[in-house]
């Protein structure tokens, strides 16, 4: 298996934790000689990545979202209540399964929201490497077996009420309808020979060509919406309403009459 992305989820900056406080450079440790160390035992093709690799501390980056949505693994280590580190967990949630949560067997319980997700404790120290090592292959050995399978409660309900996520995808631009008529007509055989004649300085009756267009539904219909698109036909019919309509004269039966009585005289 090829080279697979992995962004991990921490406090990147100083906590306080009761009345314990982590240093930065402590957080940076426990992710160099715990987490990471633990990923690359389990899966040496891993590319790790943490958020201060790519982002100032307390800040989410359009880099730490891209990563968030595109990363084959997402581990969030979720032993500090740090706000940054449940809403990047939520985002991910959201986005696609395959995420590993991770917390200190020391630290306060999670909160209760995420409490009944399935969750690793480790613990800081030499043997806590190899068993965090062991639990990281574990989950990516039931990853790759289960890649469709949701991982959190936003995923399962997505899939239990067949929940449409907005489809962001590239896609092919729509052919504006000139130049689709022009494909069409071109892959219209009787069409192509008349213009072939006009194009060779013989005379061609327009009514002709008009003629052989219309005979292909394709041809004309994609015809008719180039010249609405224009401009030049409009399909809209201007039915004049009963004020618009010009009044009824009553000269003419006024002088019908008159005739009448003059001839009963």
């Amino acid at each position: 298996m090829g080279r697979r992305s992995c962004f991990v989820v921490m406090p990147i900056g100083s906590q306080q934790c009761g009345e314990t406080t982590v240093s930065a450079a402590d957080l940076r440790r426990r992710y160099d000689d715990l987490i990471k160390e633990a990923l690359l035992k389990a899966a040496p093709q891993l590319d790790i990545v943490r958020a201060d690799d790519v982002a100032a501390p307390g800040t989410i980056t359009s880099d730490i979202l891209a990563r968030l949505m595109h990363s084959d693994i997402v581990v969030a280590d979720v032993t500090y209540p740090n706000p940054n580190v449940f809403y990047e967990l939520g985002l991910r949630h959201a986005c696609r399964a395959g995420t590993i949560i991770i917390k200190d067997r020391d630290a306060p319980r999670v909160p209760f929201d995420i409490a009944p997700l399935r969750h690793i404790e480790y613990e800081n120290s030499p043997t806590g490497l190899k068993k965090l090592a062991d639990d990281f292959s574990a989950c990516l050995e039931f990853m790759d077996k289960n890649p469709e399978r949701p991982d959190n409660h936003f995923q399962e309900l997505a899939k239990l009420t067949a929940y449409e996520f907005p489809d962001y995808g590239r896609r092919e631009p729509e052919a504006d309808p000139e130049t689709e008529a022009v494909i069409a007509m071109i892959q219209t055989p009787e069409v192509l020979q008349l213009l072939a004649r006009k194009a060779s300085g013989e005379e061609v009756d327009q009514a002709a060509i008009a003629g052989a267009m219309l005979k292909n539904p394709q041809v004309a219909g994609l015809m008719a919406k180039a010249l609405v698109r224009s401009g030049q036909l409009s399909l809209g019919l201007n039915v004049p309403t009963q004020s618009q309509r010009p009044a009824t004269s009553n000269v003419p039966r006024l002088a019908k009459a008159k005739r009448r009585k003059n001839r009963r005289r």
